[in-house]
């Protein structure tokens, strides 16, 4: 019988990854690349929204400190995060163990309170920054400089997928650590393609 795990993996493969033997996939910071994988493909399908929630809600659960606490809302910057978000916040409930969503904007709202944050909001709160792909850390630091505003006590950074390409580096640079749940070696071996 497939796992969670794995089962989320095929829908990555099958719906979020493509690839080229040339680099012909432009990436956010402009750079070219063989792969290209977008998350969000997968992330919104409701056949990948209960596995999100399972995989994340259990990794989140073993982030328990030894002072007890437990994680209180898991977020990250919008569009990317909301539905992984969504998902645990949804899976925890289920659980009996509740924790709550927020996005973070790209940019703080212009008018009103001009909130970075939407959803939930508590200073203090210890929170998971969640990232369906972390490629460089820059916008994962960006949700992260969104998430301090708003008082947020940062735990840990949890993606979907890491591309092994600098990301996990500059968030430990920046005092943070990067789990993920799957790596681009994950996926290319699934697609039965060489890296």
């Amino acid at each position: 019988m497939d796992t969670s795990r794995d089962q989320l993996l095929r829908l990555l493969v099958q719906h979020s990854f493509q690839y080229s033997a040339e680099p012909v996939f432009t990436l956010a910071s402009g750079r070219k690349s063989r792969y290209y994988i977008n998350c969000k493909q997968t992330t919104f399908m409701s056949e990948a929204m209960p596995l999100l929630g399972r995989l994340f809600f259990e990794r989140i659960k073993a982030m328990k400190q030894s002072d007890g606490e437990q994680i209180a809302a898991v977020g990250g910057l919008t569009l990317g995060a909301d539905p992984i978000a969504y998902a645990i916040a949804y899976h925890s409930a289920l659980q009996g163990t509740p924790i709550q969503a927020f996005s973070v904007r790209k940019e703080p709202k212009g008018h009103g309170a001009q909130k970075w944050v939407e959803g939930f909001e508590r200073l203090g709160t210890r929170v998971v920054i969640i990232e369906d792909v972390v490629t460089t850390g820059a916008s994962t630091l960006k949700a992260i400089d969104g998430a301090l505003h708003a008082g947020f006590q940062i735990v840990k950074v949890l993606a979907l997928v890491d591309r092994q390409e600098g990301g996990r580096e500059e968030l430990q640079k920046n005092g943070y650590e990067l789990e993920a749940i799957y790596t681009t070696e994950d996926l290319m071996r699934v697609a039965g393609q060489a890296r």
